[in-house]
């Protein structure tokens, strides 16, 4: 006979990290839907705030010349540039659209790794709610780049994974070679998370699993997929090799080994600190989930030991906020009610409050540091000020030339970012097309650079400048509105004339990756 429990009274779970039902999971709370769609609301209602970042200004340059890989990114996010641009325009709002779906399914699957771990309603909510108020998500999620995306193959996959786990259907596993395949067109970082569920499973004694067939045929989907990327890379000098030695040269100095970890503070933000660590070793003591915090602990070690970017690791901290909310419900929350919950979300909300200024676009842009340390904390903020002034600040100098020179002018850029926006908005204001040595620009070469033709040089040494022109003058140095830092700031700009050598032979010279 069942005895049903007296209206009110809390029902209490096992407090350790039992083995998840195979079947009869919770269902999917409300609540996870309702805080995704408010952080999707967010990011759209802040999405046309300051403007284009350097970053989605070359996205846009890469859409233009699509291909199956560019020097620093696998095809994946020109591609959506691509859909987006002749869907919606290219204005800010209209490029920030998938990012920002994009994290709202991530904060979906952070509810739905709770449930997979057997989280009832309060986990899941608390899960999402972590990934929803989480500074590098916001953050992230923000712009167009490889970084949204990347979090959301990664949150898939994990999740995915964790459902094999809990039920060993190995007829998931092709959606996990799909999910890879896909996040690899992406970013190739994501390589780094299949080894270590590899690594995960092999050093929790699931080794049987690589008897079956799934993993290998996930393996096998996800190469397919990755082939003509990889094709791409071997017919141009394995750029993105050559971009990642010297992405390794520029981050993998023994200052970035040392504050990896420390980084992850930033990233994850300090309220959920809680939640990362009791989230972790509840993974670690979970019958079926171990190899996913084994994962995360050998990924951990890896990125540390390599000067990893801090965000490398973002994607992980999804799953330990789901675990961290089961953990929360079973020995805090349920002992608590109704308030518990409230209270949690109160003191996430108030984090993210508290840290919004520094990941999103809500203050003023005039409130901007000016100085390069206040920048630091996030550069993509400042990244995405004063782009078409600079365009029109180009335009002016040119408007100092003769008819004759104008007619024939190269604008010639060390920088991608000033490429891209030349070649957004520069047409309006009369200048042409940009060519930039860096990364992608180079090698779409000096289309349309007419030989002998005066140009306007931005952000180049003088003394490069000068083996190919006869003379190079000062034309002024790139201003940002209210003075605002950036990369791009007191970048000088320089009239050149007297061409010593050609487009064709001076263009090899012309390459810089980073």
């Amino acid at each position: 006979m069942t005895v049903q429990a007296p209206p009110g009274t809390v029902v209490s779970r096992p407090a350790g990290p039992s083995r998840p039902p195979t079947r009869g999971l919770e269902p999917v709370t409300r609540a996870v839907w309702v805080v995704a769609g408010l952080f999707v609301a967010l990011e759209l209602a802040v999405s046309a705030r300051y403007g284009l970042h350097r970053d989605e200004l070359y996205f846009l340059a890469c859409a233009r010349h699509l291909a199956w890989g560019y020097v620093d990114q696998p095809p994946l996010v020109p591609a959506l540039a691509w859909v987006q641009v002749h869907a919606f325009g290219t204005s800010a709002p209209a490029l920030r659209v998938v990012p920002a779906l994009a994290g709202g399914a991530a904060v979906v699957f952070s509810g739905l790794m709770a449930r997979e771990l057997g989280g009832a309603r309060r986990a899941q909510t608390l899960a999402a709610l972590a990934a929803a108020t989480s500074p590098q998500v916001l953050g992230a999620c923000h712009l167009l780049s490889t970084a949204a995306i990347d979090q959301f193959f990664w949150a898939a996959i994990t999740l995915v994974v964790l459902r094999i786990l809990r039920t060993e259907d190995h007829r998931l596993w092709p959606l996990v070679g799909l999910l890879f395949g896909l996040g690899l067109l992406n970013k190739w970082n994501i390589a780094f998370l299949a080894v270590g569920l590899v690594v995960g499973l092999l050093a929790t004694g699931r080794a049987r699993m690589f008897g079956s067939s799934g993993p290998w045929l996930a393996g096998a989907v996800a190469l397919l997929l990755w082939v003509p990327n990889l094709v791409w890379n071997a017919g141009h000098d394995w750029a993105e090799v050559s971009m990642l030695h010297s992405l390794h040269q520029e981050n993998g100095s023994l200052g970035n080994v040392l504050s990896f970890i420390p980084a992850q503070l930033v990233v994850v933000g300090p309220v959920l600190i809680v939640l990362w660590i009791a989230g972790l070793r509840w993974l670690l003591r979970s019958t079926t989930a171990r190899p996913v915090g084994v994962t995360y602990l050998f990924l951990l070690a890896v990125f540390t030991v390599t000067g990893a970017k801090p965000y490398y690791l973002a994607g992980m901290y999804f799953v330990l906020f789901a675990a961290g909310g089961v953990w929360a419900e079973r020995r805090l929350l349920d002992k608590v009610p109704p308030k518990g919950l409230r209270g949690w979300t109160a003191l996430l909300v108030a984090g993210a409050v508290v840290a919004l200024p520094l990941t999103l676009p809500v203050i003023p842009e005039s409130w901007l540091p000016t100085g390069s340390w206040e920048s630091s904390i996030n550069k993509d903020l400042s990244a995405t000020v004063g782009w078409q002034q600079f365009v029109d600040q180009v335009a002016q100098i040119s408007h100092g030339l003769s008819p004759s020179e104008r007619r024939h002018l190269v604008v010639f850029t060390g920088d991608y970012g000033a490429a891209g926006a030349i070649d957004l908005w520069g047409p309006s204001v009369g200048l042409p097309h940009a060519i930039s040595g860096h990364n992608s620009y180079w090698w779409w070469g000096p289309a349309g650079a007419r030989n002998g033709a005066t140009a306007i040089a931005v952000d180049l040494p003088r003394s490069y400048l000068q083996t190919i022109y006869a003379q190079v003058l000062p034309a002024g140095a790139v201003a940002t509105p209210g003075n605002v830092w950036s990369e791009e700031r007191d970048d000088p700009i320089w009239i050149c004339r007297g061409q010593r050598t050609t487009w064709a032979a001076a263009w090899p010279s012309a390459k810089h990756y980073g």
